[in-house]
């Protein structure tokens, strides 16, 4: 026979409410009442309902993870690889995730989820400039904690170090002897492009060089002109296109294969993540890699620890790789 609060607390002597506030670790009872019940339900390997845990403990144990409403950059190998890492930490803390989509096109499935109370707690897996998600949630009483550098001393977060990681990069392909590179990226309202930005230029800025505004390319996640913007940067005498992630890099090798260009006889190529999308790629191309997988998990386990009330602060990862490879001899 299956085991209640009920039949529990009547083995016990106890009153249900009494038992409900041993499990839940909330309510004022003594020590040693606690010590009791819990040693009781090991016994007896007692195991509350999702439904019971969450009435005890006045929380759903459920946290939202937002992901932007454009499917093409949900299926984005970082945002695929994040998610693992927020998933696989959440089972420690006995959470489960529900993916919200949500950006400043529109943030009413965040609103539902918070105002319904659906969830305890949140994650922002991408960093807008004016964001209206994380607008809507720094009115709302819900802990939350945003994947990316906001700009905003308000707001807590976890990311990588782009701006360094990227400086990094390009000194490396300096080094290597590469002078002209031409950059390729995303939305400028997002926060990581902007750091990316500013880690490409330093870059230049570190070893003494100028640098070719004229060779920068951003708002190229939903462009069309992808062909023409690199018969642009090779006709200026790029020597290497600097992808800002996997997927447009594999969009630039597409086109430069379309064309006859060889890499890296003609141009050479890099790319940021290191995503298994390049694992197969001839030749194989250089990368900058960082744990996007740990970044995720850093963020969860953050998170829980301030839904349970201690201070957190932001924390910036310093790890990443240069993955130097065919693409850049």
């Amino acid at each position: 026979m299956g085991h209640t609060l009920d039949s529990i607390a009547k083995e016990l002597g106890m009153s249900k409410t009494t038992v409900s506030r041993a499990i839940s670790g909330k309510g004022r009872i003594s020590e040693e009442t606690r010590r009791k019940v819990n040693e009781y339900i090991k016994e007896i390997n007692y195991s509350p309902s999702a439904v019971a845990r969450s009435l005890a403990a006045n929380r759903t144990f459920n946290v939202g993870l937002v992901f932007p409403a454009d499917s093409a950059l949900g299926e984005m190998p970082y945002f695929q690889t994040l998610m693992t890492g927020v998933c696989d930490r959440a089972i420690d803390f006995e959470y489960d995730v529900l993916i919200i989509l949500a950006d400043n096109d529109g943030i009413l499935p965040l609103k539902h989820a918070v105002q319904n109370k659906k969830i305890d707690a949140v994650i922002v897996s991408r960093c807008e400039k004016d964001s209206k998600v994380i607008n809507f949630l720094k009115q709302c009483d819900i802990p939350y904690i945003v994947v990316g550098n906001p700009m905003d001393p308000e707001v807590p977060y976890v990311d990588h170090d782009n701006e360094g990681a990227t400086s990094r990069m390009i000194e490396t392909l300096i080094d290597a002897g590469i002078k002209k590179m031409a950059l390729i990226g995303g939305g400028e309202n997002i926060n990581v492009t902007l750091s990316r930005l500013q880690g490409f230029k330093n870059g230049f800025k570190n070893k003494g060089l100028p640098v070719d505004e004229s060779l920068i390319f951003l708002n190229m996640h939903k462009s069309v002109r992808l062909d023409s913007v690199l018969k642009e940067a090779l006709s200026e005498g790029a020597e290497c296109i600097v992808c800002m992630d996997d997927m447009l890099c594999n969009s630039v090798l597409n086109c430069l294969h379309n064309d006859g260009i060889s890499v890296p006889e003609d141009v050479k190529l890099c790319s940021f993540y290191d995503s298994n999308l390049l694992s197969t790629s001839k030749p194989s191309v250089t990368s900058l890699y960082f744990d996007a997988k740990k970044l995720g998990a850093l963020g969860l386990e953050l998170l829980m620890r301030n839904l349970d009330g201690e201070s957190i602060a932001n924390q910036t990862l310093k790890d990443f790789n240069i993955q130097m490879r065919d693409s850049t001899t």
